[in-house]
C-alpha cells in the first residue's frame, strides 16, 4: 500500500489528476471537531465531477459514470464499500485507526494520500471522549447508575458540558428512550404515516429507528406537532473497569500507529 502525506488537499487532488484518470476524494469525517474541506476550491478543475454515498441510491448512477469516464469522485462513506477500484484516493481527514486508513486505500492501483494534521490534539481528545479512562468514567457512573436522565439533566448533575457528555455517556451503554406527547395532527402529508404509526408514551429509540420514521418524528417535534424528550436509561451494573481501560489502551495504540505512519511517509509534493 503506497502512501503519501499532504498539507494541501486541493493541491494534492490537482497533482493526482495530472497523471491519473480515476481519482477519489474521500470526504468523510470521523472527528467530533472536523476541519471541513471546502470543495469549492476544486470547482475550477476541468474534470468530470461525481458524488457518491452508499446510503443514497440515486448516487449510484454517478458512480457508474465515474467508473466509465473517470474524473474526480467525491466519496462520503467513512468506511467505503468494496464496490470499485481507483488510481488514487485522497482523504480530507487523517483517520483515527489503521482499519479506517486501510479501508480507504486498499483499492488504490497507484497510491493514497493522507492529510497531515496541524496538531494531533483533536484526535487525542476524540479518544478521551469515546474511550475515557476508568478514573474519568467512574464519577459519571456513580451519578447515573440505574437512573434515567436527559443529557442536559445529567450535564447539570455532574457538571460536564453537554458537548462532551453526549459522547462520554456512551461508554456506560445507556438505552435511549423517546417520550412522546402528541399535540396537533400535522397538515403536511409527508408526516401523516409517521403520525399514524406513532403512539404517545415511552418508545425505545431502537423501535423508532426500525420503523423508518425517525427523521419525520424529529421534524414533527421541531414543528410543534408533538412534544419529544429523549431520555437515557443507564444500567445499574458496574462496568468492568479493566475492560474500559483496555479499550482505551487499544485506541491509543491504534492512533499511535497512525501517527507514526503519517509522520514517516513521504510528502506528496516531493514525490
Amino acid at each position: 500500500m503506497k502512501l503519501f502525506s499532504t498539507t494541501d488537499i486541493a493541491k494534492s487532488v490537482r497533482k493526482a489528476y495530472e497523471k491519473y484518470t480515476h481519482v477519489v476524494l474521500n470526504r468523510a469525517y470521523g472527528l467530533h471537531k472536523p476541519v471541513y474541506f471546502d470543495t469549492g476550491k476544486l470547482l475550477d478543475l476541468k474534470v468530470p465531477l461525481a458524488q457518491y454515498a452508499s446510503w443514497i441510491p440515486a448516487s449510484k448512477s454517478q458512480l457508474a459514470r465515474w467508473k466509465n469516464l473517470g474524473g474526480l469522485l467525491i466519496e462520503q462513506d467513512l468506511i467505503p464499500p468494496e464496490e470499485f477500484r481507483s488510481d488514487v484516493t485522497i482523504q480530507v481527514e487523517c483517520p483515527l485507526s489503521m482499519d479506517r486508513l486501510k479501508s480507504c486505500h486498499w483499492r488504490n492501483d497507484e497510491y493514497g494520500v493522507i492529510p497531515h494534521p496541524v496538531s494531533w490534539s483533536t484526535h487525542e481528545d476524540w479518544i478521551d471522549l469515546h474511550h475515557p479512562s476508568a478514573d474519568a468514567l467512574r464519577e459519571l457512573w456513580t451519578a447515573a447508575a440505574g437512573r434515567v436522565f436527559s443529557v442536559s439533566e445529567l450535564s447539570f448533575e455532574v457538571n460536564i458540558p453537554v458537548s462532551r457528555l453526549q459522547y462520554l455517556k456512551n461508554s456506560l451503554k445507556p438505552q435511549e428512550h423517546w417520550y412522546v406527547q402528541k399535540r396537533l395532527a400535522p397538515e403536511r402529508t409527508e408526516f401523516l404515516p409517521a403520525w399514524d404509526w406513532l403512539e404517545a408514551g415511552e418508545i425505545p429509540k431502537s423501535m423508532i429507528t426500525q420503523s423508518g420514521f425517525k427523521p419525520q418524528i424529529e421534524e414533527m417535534a421541531r414543528f410543534g406537532y408533538i412534544n419529544l424528550k429523549k431520555m437515557q436509561h443507564f444500567p445499574a451494573d458496574e462496568p468492568d473497569w479493566r475492560v474500559v481501560n483496555r479499550m482505551r489502551e487499544r485506541a491509543l495504540k491504534d492512533l499511535a500507529s497512525v501517527r507514526s505512519l503519517v509522520e514517516s511517509i513521504p510528502d506528496h509534493f516531493q514525490k
